[in-house]
């Protein structure tokens, strides 16, 4: 373990940028990962990391310190307390973060029994919540259109809680293009639709359907979908935020199929 102070150290500059930059994340392909959660959610699934750094606080915990050791052979670096406040991306650091190589997707199977289709989401925390609930709920595969949040940012890795390694992701999908080979039927949220959600069956194979934020669905999507539905609503909110539509959804077909 290579113990670093100075912030001109090469390793200490590569992740930094890392941290800082979307661009530099999607070039190299390597995400960051920061806390033990998120690692250990990682290296349970099979994932290797590429470079660990550690504060000298954090390798005191036990906990970190196993992580630590079953990240080999990944290079590990001990950083002091100070450098490690200053490359970590949250206000309370946890002492360990990792950079890790972003899995490849696997094409989405067009008779897969349920998947959810993100298009135009643009909010980071959206995008990982909607990603928990996917894996919560047993998704196979989760789309997201060219135009939603980067799926391997910092902020969506946090609010996945790992999700990201329990589901397929597929980035930039064409979206209608998938839809026009799915085998099963497809369900599009909308707030104007005149159908109801609870009153489809979910049980087959399903894909939903959650749009903009703002704007919703597109029309070329919803044109697509088998179905379009609502999310009944008796309060005197206009609309639900997306994560929360999207999770309302995939749970129904849960509660559905666990009949």
């Amino acid at each position: 373990m290579k113990t670093v102070t100075s912030r001109d150290n090469p390793a200490y500059k590569s992740v930094a940028r890392l941290v800082a930059s979307a661009s530099e994340r999607r070039k190299t392909g390597l995400p960051v990962l920061e806390g033990a959660h998120l690692l250990g959610a990682f290296l349970d699934a099979g994932g290797r990391p590429e470079q660990v750094m550690v504060s000298q606080a954090g390798i005191g915990d036990a906990a970190i310190a196993r992580l630590a050791e079953r990240s080999a052979p990944a290079q590990l670096t001990l950083l002091s307390d100070a450098l490690f406040e200053s490359i970590s991306a949250v206000e309370s650091p946890t002492g360990v973060l990792a950079c890790v190589r972003t899995p490849a997707p696997r094409p989405a199977d067009a008779a897969a029994k349920l998947v959810l289709l993100l298009e135009d989401i643009q909010d980071p925390g959206n995008v990982g919540m909607l990603l928990r609930s996917a894996a919560a709920a047993g998704a196979e595969h989760v789309l997201l259109s060219p135009s939603c949040a980067f799926a391997w940012s910092p902020k969506v890795l946090r609010a996945a809680m790992g999700a990201h390694f329990a589901v397929n992701i597929v980035e930039r999908a064409d979206l209608a293009a998938w839809l026009a080979e799915y085998r099963g039927q497809s369900v599009a949220l909308a707030g104007d639709a005149t159908q109801s959600l609870y009153d489809l069956d979910l049980t087959g194979p399903t894909a939903l359907l959650v749009g903009n934020e703002g704007s919703g669905l597109s029309a070329q999507v919803r044109r697509g979908a088998t179905f379009s539905a609502r999310i009944p609503m008796q309060g005197r909110m206009e609309s639900l935020n997306a994560a929360a539509a999207g999770t309302i959804a995939v749970f129904e077909a849960v509660r559905q199929r666990g009949k």
